[in-house]
């Protein structure tokens, strides 16, 4: 049974991890979905760093002839937060990157593809809080549906 595209994406940022790369520290990674109500506003940044997950877009693609697959592209968004600087988080913006780009191949069970597509800086520089956006993108290839 093939992983669910949030925990997937826990999982390849929590295992993939080089805490060398970001000054020794490795985030908190989470489903925002399973943090409990009002947390993703009030974490302690003052001595980890955040990662948090969620889906933002599910899109199935019927190919052309054959009517029985699908081809499905699940987007996920993951939101780096920290208060440890700017430099600190391209430090984490680096390993996200390499991370998914390391993945980008597929499993061979679970995804196809994986794409870093694009990132928005979100930072709040009055509040010390640096924050920045990335989506990727999960692709499954001919996913028969019964």
């Amino acid at each position: 049974m093939a992983l669910e595209s949030v925990e997937l994406i826990k999982g390849i940022l929590t295992d993939g991890w080089n805490r060398g790369n970001t000054d020794q520290r490795t985030p908190i990674v989470e489903d925002i979905t399973t943090v409990e109500a009002g947390r993703g506003k009030r974490l302690d940044l003052t001595n980890k760093d955040a990662i948090l997950l969620y889906e933002t877009v599910h899109n199935e693609e019927q190919p052309e002839v054959f009517y029985d697959f699908v081809h499905t592209r699940i987007n996920v968004t993951v939101d780096a937060r920290t208060m440890s600087g700017r430099k600190h988080l391209m430090k984490i913006e680096d390993e996200v990157r390499r991370i998914i780009h390391s993945k980008r191949k597929g499993d061979g069970a679970n995804f196809d593809r994986l794409l870093y597509k694009m990132r928005t800086d979100l930072s709040d520089r009055t509040k010390r809080l640096h924050r920045m956006t990335f989506q990727v993108e999960i692709v499954i290839f001919s996913e028969l549906i019964a």
